[in-house]
């Protein structure tokens, strides 16, 4: 071999030698490394989309992870999955079955950066305060489908899916509501929406109208909740509960109802005072025959009884039995066992004359003629409580049994 082909292959030797030297020196991750294709890297020192650091080195513990995260810090792609992730497998490769963004692959997510049905918005995060918060709903306006019960909403689940309770228009489902679509009893109309100003308020009222329902007390109305659901104190037909009154749908005798058709509609046959059209009634509002007083209620303590009786007055027929009455019914009914004159029927003191009686004129009271055992004043009578003589006793009464005849003498 000639000197200048030694020199030649010594020199051949020295580069190749040097060249296997630097190789063996190489750490992983240096820009020297080439992979298939020679793609930069996680480790080359330069920061690629994707990652969120790149020291250069494979070493965790120096801020920068091996895999081009930060450390300390709660981070997509540090391989823990954090709240708010689906999935975190430590890197941001796609392809894998868990984006760079740490969302599922190959199904349709909230966060995994694409607006799929259901979802106002996918910024493709997990992250609230950005404008689309992590249920992929816009923040700031408030929107039924957003997490949060607003007004007119009956529900709110954070999606726009049927079938899960709560409808995508935030109405409870499997139960009549409004704001449902469909017209329930109780309700004036349902237009599917919580909205004002199109015809049909949030609480299923016509608008434009006075009407139970709207949440304005209305004539003849003793409540108005704004809605039409019973058991919450006002029921559906704006009548208080808890408490009989006209209106309720009950009718009460003893409140002096007639009928009760659950309203306060005049013309249907019962008054809104709860008595029956087209014939006199206590509590019409119109003096009868025999009322004393007819304010159109049934409450007492304003001057006029239930029962149309004055108050403030003992009277008979205001249902109370008071001194010289024997009886009181409450009513300026005869034949009832209790007179008009709050006389037991066929008794003294009834108006009509019976034996033996010298007198009746329908009351208890003395010097009017006819004293209240009704005997005749004036003159001394068997019955008047004076024994006169030629009688044994006089207690004042017609009544045998009870010590002294109707003839004042004594029995037994």
């Amino acid at each position: 071999m000639t000197f200048s082909s030694r020199l030649t292959s010594n020199l051949f030797l020295s580069t190749l030698l040097a060249f296997a030297i630097g190789a063996c020196d190489q750490q992983p991750g240096d820009l020297g490394q080439m992979t298939d294709g020679d793609e930069a890297q996680c480790g080359d020192a330069i920061v690629q989309p994707g990652e969120q650091c790149d020291d250069g080195n494979a070493i965790d513990g120096d801020g920068c992870t091996a895999n081009c995260t930060l450390e300390n810090q709660p981070a997509c792609g540090d391989g823990i999955l954090q709240p708010g992730e689906q999935c975190d497998d430590g890197n941001a490769q796609a392809g894998d079955g868990c984006t760079a963004n740490c969302t599922l692959e190959n199904q349709p997510a909230c966060g995994d950066g694409i607006l799929h049905d259901g979802e106002q918005c996918d910024d493709g995060n997990a992250i609230d305060g950005d404008g689309c918060n992590a249920n992929c709903t816009l923040e700031n306006p408030p929107a039924c489908g957003d997490g949060l019960l607003q007004p007119g909403e009956q529900c709110d689940d954070g999606n726009a899916i049927d079938g899960d309770g709560c409808a995508a228009n935030c109405t409870l489902e499997n139960q009549p509501a409004c704001g449902d679509g469909i017209l329930q009893d109780g309700e004036q109309c349902d237009d599917g929406n919580a909205q004002a100003g199109d015809g049909c308020t949030a609480n299923c009222t016509l608008e434009g109208q006075p009407a139970c329902g709207d949440g304005v007390l209305q004539p003849g109305e003793p409540c108005d909740d704004g809605n039409a659901v019973d058991g919450d104190g006002c029921t559906a037909n704006c009548t208080l509960e808890g408490q009989p009154i006209c209106g309720d749908g009950v009718v009460q005798p003893e409140n002096g109802e007639q009928c009760d058709d659950g309203n306060a509609v005049d013309g249907d046959g019962c008054a809104t005072t709860c008595q029956l059209e087209g014939q006199p009634a206590c509590g019409d509002g119109i003096l009868h025959d025999g009322e004393q007083c007819d304010d159109g209620n049934f409450q007492d303590g304003d001057g006029c009884t239930a029962n149309c009786t004055l108050e403030a007055l003992p009277l008979c027929g205001d249902g109370v039995v008071h001194p010289l009455e024997q009886c009181d019914d409450g009513n300026a009914i005869d034949g009832d066992g209790c007179t008009t004159t709050c006389m037991f029927e066929g008794a003294c003191g009834d108006g009509v004359l019976q034996p033996p009686e010298q007198c009746d004129d329908g009351n208890f009271q003395d010097g009017d003629g006819c004293t209240a055992n009704c005997t005749l004043e004036g003159q001394p009578l068997c019955g008047d409580g004076v024994v006169q003589p030629g009688e044994q006793c006089d207690d004042g009464n017609a009544q045998d049994g009870d010590g002294c005849t109707v003839t004042c003498l004594l029995e037994g």
